[in-house]
């Protein structure tokens, strides 16, 4: 099987069960935001993502420096995920140690404090889970990925609103996800050493785990600053502001990171291990693929952004039925951020294909230290809107400056002459949304796309290798 086909499988698999999944994710999302309210919402919002930065310490980046190396070296598989794991059990005290000691420090009342714990017990279940994704996506067997994923979801699904509908509030919320995390524990190990790994007898490894440990240093940093960029602005609203404004946020913020996550996740984890590999066998072939999976994601985020931009207050309503208006400019400047967001992936997973880590490591930093001092001044000034204008503002600087470092120290990447012409293809798209905007809003959404196509191809924007790639992923090139 060639690249193009193999990225186009994986791409494929991965999409599906990540718009399954994100169906899913977002029915609980919806169900928990209009059960809660506000205000509920809010602390488990501050929950998860208070959680997730603090967490990070169970997973030293170990997992994306494994893809990259087992994808290039499959017989060391074993001895890698064995030596992984003997390096997260100590971390996973450390971070839940470091969940308590924050949560009592920072002096929240004390029914916050127990969801905290609770996520806490999920985030560090939920790393073991992703370390064994790490396998999957190494040896390119999305599937099983997909699998777990989706079993992790038709779980939470049922029993949240099983339990939600029977009056249970967000301690129980908390327990119903650790149940989960546990199953997808279990189902990920069963599988990786029943389909992909044989059971030999891989043992502690003091030279590979101070390698492992070392050479994951750049990747958790990245992660780190990448989870302060995503919930930082969640965090300073909960402590500037209060409860409310949190679930206003999140209400505008949580369907956006979800769309660009879907995205993200099936084209990263596809691309990644064949950049990887291009980098040592055809530097050619990794400039081309870089080049046209980022005109790809502009093709695909600007639409999205322009109709979220124009619809925000009908996505909003139809979401939340009579709540969280006031989530709907939040949601329109949110919206900015998609196409930013869906291209900047494809450059940062160049960085760290091409062993360039620490770069990428570097510009995630200084864009959550700029979103950091935005949201301080904004949040203080505007609230919500100031988190919103601060997130768009940071991802603006991380696109620059993930650009800036690939021209100066890798190649020149002429990538902006690639997105003119989506460019006008939205705006047209977006002309004929105003003109028809009180349409019925799923065949506003279709006509919209269909007229957003057409101009596509009446502008001439997809090129003769644009064909031979679609060819190859059909088969017939």
């Amino acid at each position: 099987m060639n690249n193009i086909k193999r990225i186009a499988k994986n791409i494929g698999v991965s999409g599906l069960s990540q718009i399954f999944t994100s169906l899913l994710a977002f029915v609980i999302l919806i169900y928990i935001a209009r059960y809660f309210g506000e205000a509920g919402f809010g602390k488990y919002s501050f929950a998860i993502s208070i959680t997730a930065l603090l967490a990070i310490f169970t997973n030293p980046g170990i997992d994306n420096l494994i893809i990259r190396e087992i994808s290039r070296n499959k017989k060391k598989a074993n001895e890698y995920v064995t030596n992984a794991i003997i390096i997260k059990l100590p971390l996973s005290f450390l971070a839940y140690f470091l969940i308590v000691l924050t949560i009592n420090l920072m002096d929240y009342p004390q029914d916050i404090q127990l969801i905290v714990y609770l996520f806490g017990i999920y985030m560090i279940l939920n790393s073991f889970t992703h370390l064994f994704f790490s396998i999957f996506q190494a040896f390119e067997k999305m599937e099983y990925t997909a699998i777990v994923m989706i079993i992790e979801k038709i779980i939470l699904t049922l029993l949240i609103i099983f339990f939600l509908t029977q009056g249970y509030g967000l301690i129980v919320l908390a327990n119903i996800y650790i149940i989960a995390g546990f199953v997808c524990v279990i189902l990920s190990l069963f599988i990786v050493y029943k389909k992909i790994l044989p059971l030999v007898g891989s043992t502690y490894n003091a030279s590979l785990c101070k390698t492992l440990f070392i050479g994951s240093i750049p990747f958790v940093f990245n992660t780190f600053f990448g989870i302060i960029f995503y919930h930082i602005d969640t965090i300073m609203l909960s402590v500037l502001k209060n409860d409310i404004a949190v679930g206003v946020y999140s209400a505008a913020y949580t369907p956006l990171l979800a769309i660009t996550g879907i995205i993200s996740y099936m084209v990263a984890s596809a691309l990644y291990p064949v950049m990887s590999r291009q980098f040592i066998s055809s530097k050619d072939s990794l400039k081309k693929y870089t080049v046209l999976s980022s005109k790809y994601m502009a093709i695909i985020g600007l639409p999205i952004a322009v109709g979220c931009f124009l619809l925000a207050d009908r996505f909003i309503a139809l979401f939340y039925i009579d709540q969280f208006f006031d989530s709907v400019m939040v949601f329109q400047i949110l919206a900015l951020f998609i196409p930013l967001r869906l291209i900047s992936i494809i450059t940062g997973t160049l960085l760290t294909s091409i062993d360039m880590q620490n770069m990428r490591t570097i510009s995630v930093g200084l864009s959550a230290l700029v979103n950091i001092i935005l949201n301080f001044g904004l949040i203080y000034y505007l609230g919500y809107i100031g988190a919103s204008i601060a997130t768009v503002l940071s991802e603006i600087f991380l696109y620059f400056i993930f650009i800036f470092f690939i021209h100066r120290y890798y190649m020149k990447l002429e990538l902006h002459r690639h997105f003119i012409k989506p460019v006008a293809a939205s705006v047209t798209m977006g002309g004929f949304i105003l003109l028809f905007i009180g349409m019925n809003l799923v065949l506003l959404i279709i006509l919209a796309g269909l007229v957003y196509f057409i101009i596509l191809l009446l502008i001439n924007t997809f090129t003769q290798e644009d064909k031979n790639i679609f060819r190859q992923v059909i088969g017939k090139g």
